[in-house]
């Protein structure tokens, strides 16, 4: 006698327990707790650093208003100070405070210019009184050594990299170059001083690590920009010390175009050089095809 399968006894079988499935993004526990698992983006990472920038106000108020004050005096007293009507060597003093302070150049590389001598020139002169000057000079020593390993793991590629950075160097010290409150005034050497600070600040950040937010810009945007296209991210840190290397050289080789009395040297050759780096990936892909045939 048969009896209906609902009738059965039903016996227990062993079931293995599934491993848990964390979600994506992790709820907070209480408000102000940071959401775990985002991914970090350069625009998140903009916003807050902006923030945290915002929430520090109150506690360096005080010191901003120092260093505004100091800009702001350096600026009503040599700005217009007329330099040639003055004795010899009064003059000669005082176009090297000029020339020390940008004073003569636009708002932009001006502004570029006291922020790196509050922030990065206060740093290194707390370091040199520290470490001494040798010491503290010691990241520069470390640029020629990086770029090699840079230029190395990159082969056909950092050259056009080098030509990016060089043209916008070159491009950038000529404008910053050019800014006069007298007419026609255009690559001069009395404002040229904001492209030295810049150069030497980025050099400085090359040698010191690249862990800094110039790398951390770059690795973000390159990020985004491969989530954007679905495609697969690549270290970028070489890419960056040679563009970075190339951009200082750029605003160190303004320098002679300015003692040529090139007025739009800087402007030519930059844009020579960003030619040069939109055809140079074609030249060695042709080259790379051309050797291919060859074996």
């Amino acid at each position: 006698m048969s009896y209906p399968q609902t009738f059965l006894p039903r016996i227990p079988q062993p079931v293995t327990p599934l491993p848990p499935v964390s979600p994506p993004f992790a709820l907070p526990k209480a408000a102000g707790v940071p959401v775990l698992g985002k991914e970090e983006t350069l625009v998140s990472w903009v916003l807050d650093s902006f923030k945290a920038g915002i929430k520090s106000l109150p506690k360096i108020a005080r010191q901003l208003a120092i260093q505004l004050g100091i800009v702001l005096a350096v600026n009503f007293i040599l700005w217009p100070l007329d330099t040639w009507v003055l004795p010899g060597p009064l003059a000669n003093l005082a176009s090297i405070a000029v020339f020390l302070t940008a004073t003569y150049n636009n708002i932009i590389p001006k502004t570029i210019y006291w922020v790196i001598v509050f922030t990065f020139g206060k740093r290194l002169f707390g370091k040199i009184r520290r470490e001494g000057f040798a010491r503290a000079i010691q990241p520069m020593r470390q640029i020629g050594p990086e770029f090699n390993k840079a230029k190395a793991a990159l082969a056909d590629k950092a050259y056009s990299l080098l030509l990016l950075g060089g043209g916008a160097g070159l491009i950038i010290a000529n404008n910053f170059a050019s800014y006069s409150r007298f007419s026609g005034a255009r690559n001069k050497m009395d404002k040229y001083f904001v492209a030295l600070v810049i150069s030497f600040t980025v050099s400085y950040i090359l040698g010191e690590n690249q862990k800094g937010p110039l790398f951390k810009f770059a690795r973000l945007a390159q990020q985004d920009l491969s989530r954007l296209f679905r495609r697969t991210p690549v270290a970028v840190d070489a890419h960056t010390y040679v563009a970075l290397t190339g951009f200082v050289l750029g605003l160190l080789l303004d320098a002679p175009l300015i003692l040529l009395k090139m007025m739009y040297g800087g402007y030519i050759l930059g844009a020579v050089c960003l030619a040069g780096a939109a055809v140079l990936p074609f030249i060695n892909a042709r080259r790379g095809t051309y050797n291919a045939d060859l074996r």
